[in-house]
């Protein structure tokens, strides 16, 4: 019954023990009956204390088993009573002495019967153990079988380790054994997401972690991805993130060299970067058409590898560029010092178009030594690529193509075009330009629709149609899609499954307005890398594939057939 108000002013009058003397004997009832005060110290100490006070529970079957003892009228149910008090109590500090008594009676009451059944007991299974321990809590054998126990545990197991720590959580192991699961938390927060440098911390930091052999697992899983990312795509990889993994130690830089992805001297560059001019793109709104010479164009979308083609070819064996033209001699001068100290430039911006001349050196059938003139005219895809994302309509005309770009289009001088495929661009790329007011735009676009409105803008523009002889594919980035001698194959097969309608139609304009004579009107692929790419867009130049372009080219100036050439080539994308 709940005390009233006279009642509870006069218990709260009274000393802290002798309330909890009261509280314990179950005249007050606590909290509940002294909510009021709640807020004084008094109450707060009594909460304190309160909670050190054992179970009334807990005392009541004591009690029971006092008064059993006492009497001595019924061992068995003594005997359950004790166990049922032990497995209960075991743990608590409050009851520690009681405990200590039921164990001993415990002990008295069954070590005529205790040591048979330990002789029979199974010492390679923890159940076994477990059991016996629970049927004689006052077990003699009892630091034997936490021993026991302990050996049989599986460290690495959450299950097994917080069985150890409720069975024994004062045992001579157990602060070993929270260490543990302590450890196991810090390893699963650490394995949900892991990196390397994480998980390097961890093995230098946790050397005696049950998780170790299973950290060492993941560390060389996760440092074999790296690699790959490396390889795979080496221009995208973050100089910063290896400079990281170099300094921790993650990977060393005989590592990097003997798996292929950096080399003495990529390494070196990547330590002190060469000086390097700022490659400026100036916007030209009414370009010079340089007459008489055969336009070259390269389109793609941004970051397709348009500006490392020409890089090349300002580099090919058989071909010298005029860098004396405004703009466009500079731009091109400082790309080659790009070349010379192996670095890809950065891509092109805004309505950048760039146009280079340049001859080409050939002989002709008396092996006379002639010159094929040409410009090399690269377009700024991320323009392009934007107007195609922000236009409902979905038309996209050469006036859409960035300054500059519609008066090089429909000049009268014979154009080549080449279509740069990025194989690495296969999905979404996400593209970004500025506005006039200085706000920025972001859009996402994929590869192939950009692509086939190109080739839709071509179809559409007969003047340009009737003086182009070649429209044809360049792959870059082929150092990625395999070997020198599979890559080529690769590439057709790339080609033919993300691109099959591009493809025809271009068959379809090459028979209209016969482009690609020298390829029975079919698009060609030919593959493209500046060389053998590391980590941090440095590369080792290999002049190969430009020559062949350049080679290719002097065939396309003016529609002419080269069986020598195209005779290794033909029907790629067929």
């Amino acid at each position: 019954m709940p005390l009233n108000p006279a009642q509870i002013e006069f218990v709260m009058r009274q000393s802290v023990p002798s309330i909890l003397k009261e509280i314990e004997n179950g005249r007050i009832a606590f909290p509940d009956d002294l909510l009021q005060y709640k807020d004084t110290a008094k109450f707060k100490e009594i909460q304190r204390q309160f909670a050190s006070l054992p179970d009334p529970e807990a005392v009541k079957l004591f009690d029971r088993i006092t008064e059993l003892e006492a009497t001595g009228s019924d061992n068995h149910q003594l005997q359950t009573l004790l166990s049922n008090f032990i497995d209960r109590y075991g743990a608590s500090e409050s009851l520690a002495e009681k405990v200590q008594h039921a164990r001993t009676l415990h002990r008295s009451l069954t070590a005529d019967i205790e040591q048979a059944d330990w002789e029979s007991v199974d010492r390679n299974s923890i159940m076994s153990l477990l059991q016996h321990r629970h049927r004689y809590p006052g077990s003699d054998h009892e630091l034997e079988i936490e021993q026991m126990v302990w050996e049989l545990t599986d460290r690495t197991s959450d299950t097994a380790v917080s069985r150890y720590l409720a069975e024994f959580p004062n045992g001579p192991h157990a602060v070993e054994c929270q260490a543990i699961a302590d450890s196991r938390d810090l390893w699963i927060d650490i394995s949900t997401n892991p990196d390397p440098l994480t998980v390097s911390d961890y093995l230098l930091y946790e050397p005696g972690s049950p998780f170790r052999d299973d950290a060492r697992r993941l560390y060389a899983d996760l440092k074999a991805k790296e690699i790959e990312k490396m390889r795979n795509q080496p221009s995208a990889y973050k100089v910063e993130t290896l400079k990281l993994f170099v300094k921790h130690g993650v990977f060393t830089r005989d590592e990097l060299i003997s798996r292929g992805v950096a080399t003495e001297k990529t390494l070196e560059q990547i330590d002190n970067p060469p000086i390097l001019p700022k490659l400026e793109q100036p916007e030209v709104s009414d370009p010079e058409i340089h007459s008489g010479a055969t336009d070259v164009f390269l389109f793609g979308i941004p970051s397709s590898g348009k500006t490392c083609v020409l890089m090349g070819l300002l580099g090919a064996k058989n071909f010298d560029y005029d860098n004396s033209v405004k703009d466009a001699g500079k731009y091109a001068d400082d790309l080659s010092i790009y070349r010379f100290n192996n670095v890809a430039a950065s891509r092109t911006v805004g309505n950048f178009v760039a146009q280079i001349p340049g001859t080409i050196t050939g002989y002709d059938a008396k092996n006379q030594r002639i010159k094929f003139p040409v410009n090399l005219i690269e377009m700024s895809g991320e323009e392009f690529a934007m107007r195609i994302a922000n236009n409902a309509e979905q038309e996209v005309f050469f006036e859409n193509m960035g300054t500059g770009a519609t008066k090089l289009l429909t000049s009268d001088n014979n154009k080549v075009i080449f279509i740069i495929i990025d194989p690495t661009a296969s999905g979404t790329i996400r593209i970004a330009t500025t506005r006039s007011d200085g706000s920025t735009i972001e859009r996402v676009v994929q590869q192939d629709t950009v692509i086939s409105k190109i080739i839709n803008m071509l179809a559409h523009n007969k003047k340009v149609l009737s003086k182009t002889t070649a429209i044809h594919f360049i792959m870059t980035k082929s150092d990625t899609i395999g070997t020198p001698e599979t890559r080529e194959a690769e590439a057709v097969n790339r080609l033919k499954a993300l691109y099959g309608r591009s493809i025809e139609r271009l068959r379809e304009i090459g028979r209209d307005y016969s482009l690609n004579s020298s390829s029975g009107n079919d698009p060609l692929v030919f593959t493209f890398s500046l060389g053998k790419f590391y980590v941090g867009n440095h590369f080792e130049y290999d002049s190969t594939d430009s020559d062949k372009i350049i080679e290719a080219l002097k065939s396309m100036v003016y529609g002419k057939k080269n069986k020598t050439f195209f005779g290794t080539i033909k029907d790629k994308v067929n």
